[in-house]
């Protein structure tokens, strides 16, 4: 092979190389979100399809085509009015423990934080390692202590026994460090205590605009961690009407099996399922744009 050849085949190994490579990498971070897409997508269009069936359609037809005649107003009508509408109440339920403490977790959480992050004093590093410390806890390991403080505080089958004890979230607390101390910067808040702002004034004039993409972002987290929550409110709770969805649709869902329970409650289970996971279908692209800039923040400041 003459040079000129193997010049040739050189520079064409130098053009195409690289991009043969990111083109390689590109195909398979797509085959793998589609992977992943799909894996999130198929049990919600089961979901939906389910739904629409009585409990002998879905054992008659297809799993994944609609029947010819749905059944979704006859479900809905069940899903409401079996025992007297108990669902109704744990969809309320589950709505009120996840947004009051979504809503308290990121006020706390924010202002412990920024405290952390902007601020010197006594036993701050002992603060610091303490949250970091409490992340490696496993929450369930916690369930029976706070089960007996709050039965000894009277808060047990109530409320404000199941919100208390989330308002604490360590994770929140080291996220909003993180965040504050990349994203706020010292000098706009020295600026803001020489025009005579105070401590509280600067953080809500100067630092929470700056803030709030990392608060929703925790906001977010914090509601779906909480609407999840299973095992506190199964511990901590009594009465059927003050349960979440997750308490609520487990015990319907503990009588399919049982014998003399009545007809199976497949078509409530379903379509209680598939309404459970809207809010966060619904959630989430509100604040979608807030917890993209929330969670690729200290990626781009430490550039």
């Amino acid at each position: 092979m003459t040079a000129a050849a193997w010049s040739a085949r050189s520079l064409l190994g130098k053009a195409f190389g690289p991009r043969m490579a990111v083109r390689a990498k590109t195909t398979a971070t797509t085959a793998i979100l589609l992977v992943a897409a799909a894996c999130v997508l198929i049990p919600i269009y089961w979901l939906i399809v389910a739904s629409s069936k009585d409990t002998s359609q879905l054992f008659s037809t297809n799993t994944f085509l609609l029947p010819s005649h749905p059944s979704w107003s006859a479900n809905f009508s069940s899903l409401f009015s079996y025992e007297s509408g108990d669902y109704k109440w744990w969809f309320l339920n589950s709505f009120i423990y996840a947004s009051v403490t979504a809503t308290l977790a990121t006020v706390v959480s924010t202002m412990a934080g920024y405290g952390l992050a902007k601020y010197e004093f006594g036993g701050r590093r002992a603060a610091i390692g303490l949250v970091m410390g409490t992340l490696m806890v496993p929450a369930t390991a916690l369930v029976v202590p706070l089960f007996l403080l709050e039965h000894y505080m009277g808060l047990t089958d109530t409320y404000q026994g199941v919100i208390l004890p989330l308002i604490v979230y360590p994770f929140g607390v080291y996220f909003m460090s993180i965040y504050a101390a990349e994203a706020v910067p010292d000098a706009l808040l020295e600026s803001a205590r020489i025009d005579g702002a105070g401590e509280f004034r600067a953080l809500w004039k100067v630092g929470r605009p700056i803030l709030v993409p990392g608060m929703a972002t925790l906001f977010l987290l914090s509601f779906i961690a909480t609407w999840n929550n299973y095992f506190l409110p199964l511990v901590l709770l009594g009465t059927e009407t003050r349960f979440p969805l997750t308490v609520g649709l487990s015990a319907w869902a503990a009588t399919l099996n049982e014998v003399g329970a009545g007809e199976p409650l497949y078509s409530n289970l379903i379509l209680g399922s598939l309404i459970s996971v809207l809010p966060m279908l619904v959630l989430f692209p509100f604040l979608q744009k807030y917890v993209a800039r929330g969670l690729t923040f200290g990626a781009i400041a430490g550039e």
